[in-house]
């Protein structure tokens, strides 16, 4: 049976295409114009990496491993990256995920200035990082370790979580039904309605306290108060200054130290005034301390009280003169008396004035 063009043509183009997807799988790390330098590093395990996945330093693509093999109870991994003297000889080799559905590559650090440069083909340190499956088995171990005491914690609360439900529960029924002063505030609209009169009162005064109405409001509206407040405030730091300045009586008597001299001598001189009255010194002290003295002024009032005892009961002439009519009447009598002679005096001469005078009084 002969092939038509169509089918020759056909079958060129698929043997091409095998050709190139074969190719392209044996020279997928044929890279004849990039530079390779080997590495190699040991792990304890090597979970999800394989040939071909990327080397990356600081999220960028150098490299790419190419083999990975058990050597000495360690697993040793073989990689390239295309530049040169990017790794130190502290620089670290990790496995790390690129995703949570598990692809991984081959994460190496710059590390320290001052480490030299690692040379072409050595070995790298490495630092073990935890992946996906350690995690899942970590939980695993520990979850009747954190979980077990969680649910006993949540078993030995239940009850009392229970009780304070039902609390809750009666008291929003309470509050719900009216019960109580929040019952009453809120199910109660008397109360509300006196909030509302209370709260409209309260912008009422507040209105008139804007518009300057009242003591508070000319206090909070009023320039004067301001004014005269500041002109007070502005008359005391002026006395404040005279005082500092030692003006005035007030000023004296804080800067001026004879004040002081003065006030200490005055307590000095009345310091020796008290010793010497304790000492029995001078009248004062005698009269303090001197027996003598008080029985003599006991004695002067004992005798003062009978002389106005006597007075009182009208004895002798001063208590005559003062407790009788008839002086008085005498007296009152001879002052007639001498007014007639005066007026007598005036219109006759002296011996008739003298006769005048001696008629009249006897």
């Amino acid at each position: 049976m002969a092939i038509s063009v169509e089918q020759k043509v056909g079958l060129f183009f698929l043997a091409a295409l095998i050709l190139l997807a074969v190719m392209i799988e044996l020279v997928e790390d044929w890279r004849p114009f990039e530079d390779q330098y080997p590495y190699l590093a040991y792990f304890n395990s090597s979970v999800g990496l394989k040939v071909g996945d990327p080397v990356r330093i600081a999220g960028v693509d150098v490299g790419k491993v190419k083999n990975i093999r058990i050597e000495e109870s360690h697993v040793r991994v073989d990689f390239f990256v295309n530049r040169e003297g990017v790794l130190r000889e502290d620089s670290l080799a990790q496995i790390r995920q690129t995703n949570m559905l598990g692809g991984v590559f081959l994460g190496l650090d710059f590390g320290s200035v001052e480490s030299p440069l690692l040379a072409v083909g050595g070995r790298v340190q490495t630092e073990d990082s935890t992946n996906l499956d350690q995690l899942i088995s970590n939980l695993d171990r520990n979850q009747d370790r954190v979980l077990k005491p969680l649910g006993d914690l949540v078993d030995e609360s239940r009850e009392p979580l229970a009780e304070v439900v039902n609390r809750l529960e009666s008291i929003v029924t309470k509050i719900d039904e009216g019960n109580g002063s929040l019952g009453l505030l809120i199910n109660n609209p008397v109360l509300y309605d006196e909030m509302i009169a209370t709260s409209t009162r309260l912008n009422q005064l507040l209105t008139r306290i804007e518009k300057g109405e009242g003591t508070l409001g000319k206090l909070i509206a009023d320039p004067a108060l301001y004014d005269n407040l500041n002109k007070t405030m502005l008359n005391l730091a002026d006395l404040y200054d005279q005082v500092k300045a030692g003006e005035g009586t007030l000023g004296k008597l804080l800067v001026d130290d004879r004040l002081y001299m003065d006030a200490a001598q005055t307590f000095a001189n009345l310091n020796e005034i008290a010793a010497n009255v304790n000492q029995g010194k001078g009248s004062l002290g005698k009269l303090v301390y001197d027996d003598a003295l008080y029985d003599d002024f006991r004695n002067s009032m004992a005798r003062i009280n009978s002389i106005a005892a006597k007075i009182d009961d009208g004895h002798g002439s001063l208590g005559r003169l003062i407790n009788e009519d008839d002086l008085y009447v005498d007296a009152k009598t001879t002052l007639h008396k001498v007014e007639k002679s005066v007026d007598g005096i005036s219109d006759t001469g002296p011996l008739s004035a003298l006769g005048v005078v001696l008629g009249t009084l006897f």
